[in-house]
C-alpha cells in the first residue's frame, strides 16, 4: 500500500511539473504575441508609413490619380 502513495505522489508531482512548464511557455508567447502585435501596429501606423514612403521617394497622389475598383 505504502508503494502505491508514493508512486501516485511521485506521478502527481510530476505531471505538476510538466503543467508549470506548459503554462510558462503559454505565457511566454502570450507576451511575445502581445509585443508583436505592438509592433505592427506601431509600423503600419499613418505616420511611419508615410516615413518609409518618403524614404522611397513615394508622395500622395494628386487629385484623379487614385482608381477605385468595385469588387465583384
Amino acid at each position: 500500500m505504502c508503494l502505491i502513495l508514493v508512486w501516485s505522489n511521485i506521478e502527481r508531482i510530476d505531471t505538476t511539473y510538466f503543467i508549470n512548464i506548459a503554462q510558462n511557455k503559454l505565457q511566454e508567447r502570450k507576451a511575445l504575441r502581445a509585443k508583436l502585435e505592438v509592433e505592427r501596429e506601431r509600423l503600419l501606423s499613418p505616420y511611419e508609413l508615410r516615413r518609409k514612403a518618403e524614404e522611397i521617394g513615394m508622395k500622395e497622389p494628386k487629385p484623379g490619380q487614385v482608381r477605385r475598383m468595385e469588387a465583384h
